[in-house]
């Protein structure tokens, strides 16, 4: 499975996380939950997770790692 790296600016990513909470307060917690998995985590939870979980659990999560891959690089990618 390849990673979750897609970009977003500070706008759109702002914008993914108002279509993620209204799709919570709808009731439609799938929905969310795919729109949540899209917004990049700061490089420092990916990290946490990274060392919790292992790399390869984080990727299988779908959590966009965008931001973690430019701030650590892409041999973070790695175990």
């Amino acid at each position: 499975m390849e990673p979750n790296l897609r970009e977003y600016t500070v706008l759109e990513a702002a914008d993914l996380g108002y279509k993620w909470m209204d799709l919570e307060e709808q009731g439609k917690y799938e929905e969310a939950e795919k729109v949540q998995l899209e917004i990049p985590i700061l490089p420092g939870l990916a990290n946490n997770l990274k060392q919790r979980y292992g790399i390869k659990a984080v990727i299988e999560s779908g959590i966009n790692l965008s931001e973690a891959v430019k701030y650590y690089g892409k041999e973070w990618l790695e175990e």
